[in-house]
């Protein structure tokens, strides 16, 4: 249901450039304008050099669940941050660690953290509900390579940074205070190490089910949001087995849209009609079925040391297509089905020590900046679960707003539930573990081994 219907002109810009005039039937969602950027904001903010206030706050956070008050704006800058030494190699420290962390990454204390490069300056900064976790995900190293922080944090290691933590005290805060205390600093040029420059716990455009976001190539603007594969055919006719194939691969369908499943928030809402939008879809199928490229999507096979398949002199093969690669493979005598080779290179699963990935060729030119965003985005989106099958006795991840836990058993898990007032059940468990949705704003995943 939509608010404040009303009909207007207005002149709009075409995807090939063109401006015409239009009539529009517009409906505004009072929850969120469609021009709301908060991304934006908080740049203009910062280049501004005005002093972060709770107003400033509370207008970038206005389309999420957070809000604070002078009074509790003063009480967190009142908290101070303790210097961690890293990395942690004697007893006395991982004491000390464990006293402003907790000593569990299942249950423990919640906070602010930062990291600050000796040599630049340059500083990282973010929160967590469970410290512990979130430092060992850092002390392990075992992240994707995205952004500035983390490709930086790989490369030189624990020894290059300073780690700053500013427990807070859940006698007197809570978890979304943490983000109030990031956000705060966010807005600070110094923090030149974060890609997004707004916390993000959980966009007001969210749906749920199995939502896909249609979005320009650069990610600024949001043309559409379907509840469902269905929906997308029917209004815009990509078929089912074509969003299996672009959703969340990053590559650019029709060489002008981006499918996702999650979205980015900083993108404003297009004015664009639907049906305007499957005409430039149709138009531009019809000039790539013309020009035979409609189909094809150029794929690397990158050979992986130890692989025993091929002995060949270059590290990457290179096919024209998706059903060229998979006969290759069926000549080497490895069967892969359509499907479940595009998952694998969708998550970047090693196939019998072939990484099997979509071209640079397919990507537009410039297109890894906007690559970058849509990781960082996807890594705060509440990490998507992998759909692994139901396995006994394999411990289970429990992902939601702020939360972030680990249960042994399918047991476990629905007596923490309890304790929340949430009814679960181990029928719906089991089916939300095989096909990864979200039941009461959480999403439940096996653990990998």
């Amino acid at each position: 249901m939509h608010d404040n219907p009303f009909n207007y002109f207005k002149p709009i810009e075409c995807l090939g450039g063109s401006k015409t005039f239009l009539y529009f039937t517009r409906y505004f969602n009072t929850a969120r304008p469609g021009n709301f950027n908060p991304e934006s904001l908080a740049l203009d903010h910062i280049k501004s050099g005005l002093p972060t206030t709770s107003s400033v706050i509370n207008k970038i956070l206005s389309n999420q669940n957070l809000k604070v008050s002078d009074s509790k704006l003063e009480e967190l800058l009142k908290i101070k941050g303790v210097e961690v030494e890293i990395p942690i190699n004697t007893p006395e420290n991982k004491k000390f660690f464990e006293e402003l962390t907790g000593k569990s990454k299942y249950k423990g204390l919640f906070g602010v953290y930062i990291f600050i490069h000796k040599n630049t300056e340059q500083k990282y900064v973010g929160s967590s509900n469970l410290l512990k976790r979130r430092m060992d995900y850092y002390f392990k190293a075992d992240f994707p390579l995205v952004g500035k922080f983390l490709p930086l944090l790989k490369k030189e290691g624990l020894k290059a940074f300073k780690l700053i933590i500013f427990k807070l005290d859940s006698n007197k805060f809570s978890i979304k205070d943490a983000l109030i205390l990031e956000q705060y600093f966010l807005l600070s040029d110094e923090f030149n190490l974060n890609t997004l420059r707004v916390v993000n716990a959980g966009s007001s455009l969210k749906k749920k089910g199995e939502a896909i976001y249609v979005y320009d190539i650069s990610c600024n603007t949001l043309y559409y949001l379907a509840n469902s594969k269905i929906e997308l055919k029917r209004v815009l006719k990509i078929h089912p087995d074509t969003s299996k194939k672009f959703v969340d691969s990053k590559i650019p369908y029709l060489n002008k849209f981006l499918l996702l499943s999650y979205p980015i928030p900083t993108a404003s809402i297009s004015n664009i009609s639907v049906a305007e939008l499957a005409a430039i879809m149709q138009k531009e199928r019809q000039d790539m079925y013309l020009l035979s490229t409609r189909r094809s999507l150029p794929i690397e096979l990158e050979i992986i040391e130890g692989n025993s398949f091929v002995d060949s002199l270059s590290s990457t093969l290179y096919f024209n297509s998706l059903t060229s690669c998979i006969e290759y493979l069926k000549g080497l005598g490895l069967t892969i089905k359509r499907d479940t080779l595009t998952k694998y290179i969708k998550k970047g699963k090693v196939f019998h020590n072939f990484l099997c990935k979509y071209s640079e060729k397919a990507l537009p030119d410039n297109f890894a900046e906007v690559s970058l965003i849509i990781d960082e985005y996807k890594n705060l989106k509440i990490d998507t679960p992998s759909l692994s099958v139901n396995r006994k006795n394999k411990p289970i991840l429990v992902k939601g707003e702020n939360l972030d836990l680990e249960f042994k058993s399918i047991t476990d898990t629905i007596k923490y539930f309890d304790t929340l007032n949430i009814k679960l059940d181990r029928k719906t468990l089991s089916i939300r573990l095989k096909d990864g949705k979200m039941y009461k704003d959480h999403y439940f995943s096996y653990k990998k081994n």
